[in-house]
């Protein structure tokens, strides 16, 4: 059994870790298990302060304008700060901020102003991933991503803890402990990764650049990588595919419960019960199947997991009242397909832009995914009144597009460098 473990990569490169990567994974429970705490109980929360579904509705909309507004400015913040500098910075803006009004919020005014804060978390996903990846090897970053994303599954595993906290106390109350917690928590690890993480090498290049040129300069001179983005292929077909992607998750995230609950008659509280096996079965591929996947043979995990999401949103079109048994399936295929499309998906949008301009490209890279998805959730929306199972209907779409651009990712292949490094 030791032997076994010792030979599965994903456990090789957890006991290897080392340096900046080390310090970016060893410390994300810290802000993943708060987050799961409290997220469930967002909007119960906000409407239990009075709060309207139109007002829920534009603060999500405010969410979104303040992420858009920070995606652009992202990779020149980083570049002039520094990866590490810029984490800590925004780290706190875009959560220690919004928890901390959170945990105080009267009425919608503090969560509207929260909202604005909390959008600035757009320029810590460029700083914390370019912290993490940039001094990498090329081929740990499948297995780094999958790590990242097993810490944010063993998180969930404490969400239970809310439920009986809300169950005794009252929701408000309760969320104004879990938010206190949530800060103490968060500001923790951004102090801690501080002060156990070192500039990378491409961030000490770009910083010396970007010294004695201002924001609005830089952002401007960025013009040119823009243009230079849209006119390359891979660049925009990766996009194009990462935008579906998230797409069909986001959607299948919002509508999937209402589906089950309000068509197929299946009790709420069932949720949480297919939401643990999830978890479980996406535990158990990221150690059995992650570890076997290499980024230079992404094709076939790739369309083997469009395929399965594929079939569960066909079933979800189908499916008869009542159908349990039919539920699990889908949930098992969801978990075994994005057990292979996470890690993948987010490797493939590091490795297919330029390395040494990885902040800025990163920043529109963000942006144009946002500008792509944003109507995706109103169109859903606008579905589901009709009938709940139709916004599967769109994800369906979305899947196929995703197959089709995977295909033709797949035919123009990694760029070289990448590839040589990875040889």
């Amino acid at each position: 059994m030791k032997n076994r473990a010792n030979q599965n990569k994903l456990i090789q490169t957890m006991s290897q870790l080392s340096g900046n990567q080390r310090a970016c994974l060893y410390t994300e429970p810290l802000w993943g298990i708060p987050y799961n705490l409290y997220l469930p109980f967002v909007s119960v929360y906000m409407a239990a302060l009075g709060m309207s579904p139109t007002m829920i509705g534009l603060t999500s909309t405010l969410f979104l304008a303040s992420q858009m507004f920070w995606a652009l400015l992202s990779g020149v913040i980083t570049d002039k700060l520094g990866r590490r500098l810029t984490t800590l910075i925004f780290d706190t803006i875009s959560w220690s901020v919004p928890t901390f009004l959170w945990m105080l919020a009267k009425d919608y005014r503090w969560f509207l102003v929260a909202a604005l804060f909390n959008g600035a978390w757009r320029v810590t996903e460029t700083a914390w991933g370019l912290l993490m990846i940039e001094d990498a090897k090329q081929d740990q970053l499948v297995h780094l991503y999958s790590i990242m994303h097993v810490a944010g599954l063993v998180a969930g595993f404490f969400a239970p803890i809310a439920y009986f906290y809300v169950q005794k106390y009252s929701v408000v109350p309760a969320m104004r402990v879990l938010y206190g917690i949530t800060f103490v928590m968060m500001t923790a690890k951004f102090i801690i990764l501080y002060f156990t993480t070192t500039e990378t090498s491409v961030g000490l290049r770009r910083k010396a650049e970007a010294r004695h040129v201002s924001l609005l300069k830089r952002l401007w001179d960025s013009r040119r990588l823009l243009k230079h983005m849209l006119k390359t292929r891979r660049t925009m077909l990766t996009i194009a595919f990462i935008a579906c992607f998230a797409g069909m998750k986001g959607v299948n995230d919002t509508f999937w419960p209402l589906l089950i609950t309000e068509k197929l008659g299946i009790a709420a509280e069932n949720l949480s019960l297919f939401s643990t096996v999830k978890t479980l079965l996406m535990l158990g591929c990221y150690f059995w199947i992650v570890p076997r996947l290499d980024l230079r043979q992404f094709r076939n995990p790739i369309l083997l997991g469009l395929l399965l999401f594929i079939v569960q949103e066909v079933l979800m079109l189908v499916m008869p009242k009542g159908a349990y048994a039919l539920v699990l399936l889908t949930v098992v295929m969801e978990a075994f397909a994005l057990s292979m499309l996470n890690p993948l998906a987010t490797s493939l949008q590091m490795v297919n832009i330029d390395r040494e301009e990885r902040a800025r490209m990163l920043g529109f890279f963000y942006a144009l995914c946002m500008l792509v998805t944003s109507p995706l959730s109103t169109i859903a929306g606008v579905m589901a009144e009709v009938d709940r199972s139709l916004p599967f209907a769109l994800n369906l779409l979305l899947t196929a597009a995703a197959l089709i651009l995977a295909l033709l990712l797949w035919k123009i292949g990694l760029p070289r460098e990448e590839a040589a490094e990875q040889a």
